[in-house]
């Protein structure tokens, strides 16, 4: 049982990093999207959670980088 344990302790903290990064690379993607449409068509639609999303980016939360990302290119596709 306490193998298990261990193991699965084990398995858990070695997956943390990979999502991290994974994260980090949607992040990238999204932001690169983001700024590859707002180059094109720039308008006020979306701006805040493009704002939210490079700020979200230079803290390190890849996570809600890549959302609000994500988000604004929703916003943006709907005008």
């Amino acid at each position: 049982m306490r193998f298990f344990s261990l193991c699965l302790l084990t398995a858990l903290a070695m997956s943390n990093p990979a999502f991290a990064k994974d994260d980090h690379h949607e992040c990238e993607e999204a932001l690169g999207k983001l700024k590859a449409t707002t180059d094109a068509d720039y308008s006020a639609s979306g701006h805040h959670e493009h704002q939210q999303a490079k700020a979200a980016h230079e803290s390190g939360d890849y996570k809600k980088c890549a959302d609000q990302a994500n988000k604004a290119l929703t916003h943006l596709k709907q005008k």
